[in-house]
């Protein structure tokens, strides 16, 4: 676990896609651990009082955007803070805590409270003044600060993973541990900038709440190492493309650490959103010699990206997997690689490239391997005159006739506008004439078997590509009024709308759900799955507080499946969720 500690923060410290800001790196972080965060009131996680039980205690981490770490449903009467700690991982360095961090702020429980009680006598102006003076908004810097929104994602995220009334007697028992990415990772709708991040701060969540439990031990006098409290990890963070086998390196490590505890913790689990991208045609499955249509809109100053995944196969890579592509105007193109890691450019008439193709094969759990290409083209709007651009409109790939036979996955990459970020992106997706989206009567059309015929753009496996490993629970959204699966849900690969579904939206004519903003007091209305996860991140950290132990999703789905009243696991959510309570 220390290598990996390193390991993961070093890489996160070299930064090659530069998201991290110049002040944000610490120069030199400390590698050993000590016990100064034991004994220095300075650095003590949470204040006396807000200490949860060493026996029925069950940690929160939540990583995501701009998490309002001192709002009112993060603490206890007399302004204590359960937010054990909080990592800003692009702030200015703070070296007084998290010197063993490679970049940015860490802020404790008990320093929080502090913070809290002098806004509350008057001595600083309240939350916003306490957000600027930890960094986590920050003005003066480049990057979008994503903290500075009332409405943001984090904002509705941890409250619904870690939120009570600060009088709920359940509150005590369930402290917090936050981690806020980079704007810049936000700012990325593709989400390939995200892995080393999140892996950081999965890293910082099991290592903080080891030594939470240590505190815990050392403020009650009880023996090393007999307080392991259990950890509900809610990451609602997603992916539309990559291989979707479980075998990516984030995927691999959270069932580690799901199967593989460190000694001194309880069991961790992770809950992520299924997805929201079933309906979007993002998906599509072909055989050698079949093409599809891809369908770059107009007026994007994005790049627009494509992956496609060959079947398993026992032998090293070696270029088996050929595309065709062919650009509105032009002729087909096929690549002809040989050997991974290289790449093909496809440019036009003038000379200028339109597209390039990287051949990224990858190696499966299993050991073996699939070939895999990347499309990447260039916008079909240029920022400036003179550059280079891709002619919108429908582009063809076709698996070249030669592919060993089998079927590929194609998924486009997600390509959106982020509330509060750059403007100017526009999705691309496959387009098939046998795709229905809606039935003659205006419903929409929500499985492949209601469509009917073949059609190659599929609802089928639209699964959050974070999502596909064994230990995850993924969480679906279903209609608060008609229990029904919400339209956006994605499908996994057997067809379900999640491991288990919990409303969103309030109804089909509805769509929405009213949820906290950054301060407290205000509210946001959004939708998805991202507001499902975290009520389920909630729900079982509620049993695992009771003494309940899941070994497996299975487990997990059928613990659900027992407290619900409908066909689908749906479990019984201890907490307020009628509107406009929430």
């Amino acid at each position: 676990m220390a290598f990996a500690i390193l390991s993961s923060f070093q890489d996160f410290l070299e930064d090659p896609a530069g998201v991290l800001s110049a002040d944000a790196r610490n120069p030199d972080p400390r590698d050993k651990e000590d016990n100064r965060d034991l004994d220095d009131p300075s650095l003590a996680y949470l204040s006396d009082g807000a200490l949860p039980d060493p026996a029925t205690g069950c940690i929160i981490g939540v990583i995501d955007d701009a998490i309002p770490f001192v709002h009112q449903r993060f603490t206890l009467p007399g302004n204590l803070s359960r937010m054990a700690s909080v990592w800003l991982q692009d702030a200015r360095f703070r070296p007084e805590t998290g010197d063993d961090l490679p970049t940015g702020a860490e802020w404790r429980g008990a320093e929080l409270s502090d913070l809290l009680a002098r806004a509350a006598s008057g001595d600083i102006a309240g939350e916003e003044t306490i957000y600027r003076m930890t960094g986590a908004v920050d003005l003066t810097r480049s990057s979008t600060p994503s903290g500075a929104f009332e409405a943001g994602h984090g904002a509705a995220v941890a409250p619904l993973a870690a939120g009570f009334d600060p009088a709920d007697p359940r509150a005590r028992n369930h402290p917090l541990i936050a981690v806020c990415l980079p704007p810049r990772i936000t700012a990325d709708s593709m989400g390939v900038l995200a892995p080393v991040p999140i892996l950081a701060g999965i890293l910082f969540i099991i290592n903080r709440a080891r030594r939470l439990c240590r505190f815990i031990e050392r403020r009650h006098d009880l023996t090393p190492g007999s307080v392991r409290l259990p950890v509900v990890i809610n990451i609602s963070l997603g992916l539309t493309a990559g291989p979707r086998d479980g075998s990516t390196p984030l995927e691999r490590f959270m069932d580690a650490v799901s199967d593989f505890p460190a000694p001194d913790l309880g069991p961790i689990h992770f809950v992520l959103p299924v997805g929201n991208h079933r309906q979007d045609r993002l998906r599509a499955r072909l055989k050698p010699g079949q093409d599809v249509a891809w369908r770059l809109p107009p007026d994007d100053s994005t790049i627009n990206a494509i992956e496609i995944w060959g079947p398993p196969h026992a032998h090293f890579p070696r270029g088996d997997l050929q595309i065709t592509l062919t650009v509105p105007g032009l002729a087909p193109a096929t690549t002809a690689f040989t050997l991974p890691w290289q790449y093909s450019v496809l440019s036009g008439p003038d000379g200028r490239p339109l597209a390039r193709a990287y051949y990224t094969p990858h190696q499966t759990r299993a050991g073996q391997w699939r070939d895999g290409i990347t499309v990447i083209a260039v916008p079909t709007c240029p920022e400036r005159l003179g550059e280079a651009f891709a002619p919108p409109g429908e582009w063809r790939v076709r698996i070249a006739d030669a592919s060993p036979g089998g079927i590929y996955d194609l998924a486009a990459q997600r390509d959106e506008v982020i509330r509060g970020f750059r403007r100017g992106a526009r999705q691309s997706w496959f387009h098939d004439p046998g795709y229905r989206s809606h039935e003659p009567s205006g419903f929409p059309i929500l499985t492949d078997a209601q469509n009917g015929g073949d059609p190659s753009v599929i609802r089928t496996d639209t699964v959050n590509a974070y999502a596909t490993g064994e230990r995850p629970l993924r969480g679906g959204a279903i209609h608060r009024h008609e229990g029904t699966t919400t339209p956006y849900s994605a499908l996994l690969n057997d067809g379900q709308p999640g491991d288990c579904l919990v409303p969103v939206d309030r109804a089909i004519n509805s769509p929405g759900m009213i949820l906290r903003g950054r301060d407290s007091g205000s509210f946001e209305i959004s939708s998805g799955t991202s507001m499902a996860a975290p009520q389920l991140a909630r729900w079982l950290a509620r049993q695992l507080s009771d003494g309940q132990r899941p070994g497996s999703r299975a487990a997990i789905r059928q613990l659900a499946e027992n407290q619900s009243a409908r066909p689908a696991p749906t479990p019984v959510l201890d907490f307020p969720t009628r509107f406009p309570e929430f």
